[in-house]
């Protein structure tokens, strides 16, 4: 009975590390755009889906004590596609991350270069209007 209780918690980190991907790939398409408040609502929707994740591991914890034969379980076929389904995931939600990070780090470079030369072009035209202005006073 447990055994099935389990393999259902298994499932639903499965089904949630998939949504945590759906969200990094939709994070990926604010960063591009520059959309802040997507980015904003990915954050919020990743918090949701790791605090799920985490109540997930905690009942699996408690129900893993009670179970009768664990080895029966980890040599199961359903254990062992869901296993193998999550770690994919995972490997892919790495990946997507890393990539996600990238092109924040690319952002935030593009958008501070662009800034100091707007600095550099303003400073510079205040600079040329105040001697020009020196010169007819």
């Amino acid at each position: 009975m447990n055994d099935l209780y389990i393999i259902e918690i298994k499932d639903k980190e499965k089904e949630a590390l998939k949504e945590l991907l759906k969200v990094l790939h939709r994070e990926r398409d604010a960063i591009i755009s520059f959309s802040l408040e997507g980015i904003v609502q990915g954050n919020n929707r990743k918090e949701e889906i790791f605090n799920k994740l985490e109540q997930l591991k905690s009942e699996e914890k408690k129900i893993f004590k009670s179970v009768d034969d664990e080895n029966a379980l980890f040599m199961s076929e359903i254990w062992k596609t869901l296993t193998a389904e999550i770690e994919r995931t995972m490997k892919e939600i790495k990946t997507v991350l890393q990539n996600n990070m990238k092109l924040l780090s690319f952002s935030i470079d593009y958008t501070k270069s662009s800034m100091e030369h707007m600095l550099f072009v303003i400073n510079k035209k205040a600079e040329e209007r105040s001697v020009f202005f020196s010169k007819v006073i």
